[in-house]
């Protein structure tokens, strides 16, 4: 067999006290074979150094640890990056946490032969008083020109605690800008994607936590987006370079209030419909569709559809965009796919959901089906738990596919202004046989 892939990860610290012990212990309970773990702390006060100190003690094939004056945490990282000796690299702040078997996944799907030079996973958003708190971190790379185009969602699509590169990368790029402080990682896979390629994994890989001294939480939102602005315009390229040429079209036609005004013609909309004002309604959806023709489908077109029960568009309502499966904050979207081990004498099966109505997404219908075969519908209209239950005691094998499509779903971003682009229909509470 193998032997996997060395890793490294960075763990830069400064007054964390609080939090990282989980940090740590997280990428103990990695459990993988090959780890290095430098921690390089700035000089904490507050009891820092010496929980990571522990650490190093109990764990001295794993912890490293630096106590040294740093100028920040991108210096901080470039310290621990020369410091490190691992084929594949990443870095961990020591408020987050990666989920078990993060690792050995990276291991797995990290394959330079097939140009698998940068990977990432998915990451939830966790920690207290955020509205982030419990929905996903985006997670997407569909181009570089798109990486660059902040501007056209204003946040940026890679979960950092989830990235994670080959040695190449690295030497190839150079390690982190000492005069960026809060967008130093957008200015890092800025210049990991002018090279290399992104390549995702549709798995939970991490935790990002939010909280009151976090640095993502010491800047406003308009704060990082300019500062990002500033850090994707330096690789542009030249006046000569036709990516240029794209970005300073696109950046100009760009109005950043247009996702806001489209989300309030949005309103006006569903308002206008559950009023029976239909003219006004159709007034306010052409609006919405001049500034966001994709909030106008999503959130308008898409929900009137379903509340129509219009069967030409039912393929168009229930979409599948390729991940069928539960998110990590217990979310499906309009299509739930997964096979399901059945126990002997086993009889029934059965899904416990919840409805929680957003904005348009209120009036749900959905449907159970065990083998492609129809079992359960389900009609909802406020917020409750609900059951889809089928029959299984005449499947006569180990496991049963099971489907579960929802009429209706919300896009977060379109209803709360979050940065999260997932479809989402219900809660998947709980899956029993009996």
């Amino acid at each position: 067999m193998n032997k996997p892939p060395a890793i490294s990860i960075i763990v830069p610290s400064f007054n964390q006290g609080r939090f990282i012990a989980e940090t740590l212990q997280s990428l103990v309970d990695q459990d993988y074979p090959n780890l290095e773990v430098i921690i390089q702390d700035g000089g904490s006060t507050d009891g820092a150094a010496e929980i990571a100190r522990e650490f190093a003690e109990k764990h001295p094939q794993i912890f490293h640890l630096f106590v040294e004056k740093d100028e920040g945490q991108a210096d901080a990282l470039n310290r621990g990056f020369k410091r490190a000796k691992g084929e594949v690299l990443g870095f961990l702040n020591s408020d987050d946490t990666l989920y078990p078997g993060c690792l050995q996944s990276v291991a797995r799907e990290m394959d330079p032969s097939q140009g698998k030079y940068v990977v990432f996973g998915r990451c939830l958003f966790t920690g207290e008083d955020s509205p982030y708190v419990g929905i996903e971190h985006p997670a997407e790379f569909p181009s570089f020109y798109e990486f660059l185009a902040i501007w056209k969602r204003g946040y940026n699509i890679l979960p950092q605690p989830s990235v994670f590169w080959h040695r190449k990368v690295w030497e190839k790029c150079g390690g982190f800008n000492v005069k960026e402080h809060h967008v130093m990682d957008y200015d890092l896979f800025c210049r990991f994607g002018r090279r290399f390629s992104f390549h995702r994994v549709d798995e939970l890989w991490s935790t990002y936590r939010m909280h009151a001294v976090s640095k993502s939480a010491m800047s406003t939102e308009a704060d990082i987006f300019e500062m990002s602005i500033k850090v994707s315009r330096r690789y542009w390229g030249g006046w000569w370079h036709p990516r240029r040429w794209r970005c300073e079209i696109s950046y100009w036609l760009h109005n950043r209030d247009l996702h806001e005004r489209a989300r309030h013609y949005a309103r006006s909309a569903e308002d206008a419909a559950r009023e029976g004002r239909s003219v006004r309604a159709f007034i306010q959806f052409l609006k919405t569709l001049t500034f966001s023709p994709r909030m106008a489908r999503d959130r308008l077109l898409r929900a009137w559809l379903a509340t129509h029960r219009l069967r030409f568009f039912e393929r168009l309502i229930t979409t599948d965009d390729g991940f069928t499966d539960q998110h990590g904050d217990g979310w499906i979207g309009p299509v739930y796919r997964r096979a399901i081990p059945l126990e002997a004498g086993a009889q029934k099966l059965v899904f416990t959901l919840k409805h929680l109505p957003q904005g348009h997404h209120r009036d749900v219908v959905c449907e159970l089906r065990i083998n492609g075969r129809k079992q359960a519908v389900a009609k909802v209209t406020e917020e409750q738990d609900f059951v889809l239950e089928g029959t299984v005691a005449d499947i006569n094998q180990p496991a049963c596919q099971v489907e579960i499509r929802t009429n209706s779903f919300f896009i977060p971003r379109d209803v709360h202004n979050t940065p999260d682009d997932r479809k989402l229909s219900v809660l998947l509470l709980e899956t029993s046989l009996s």
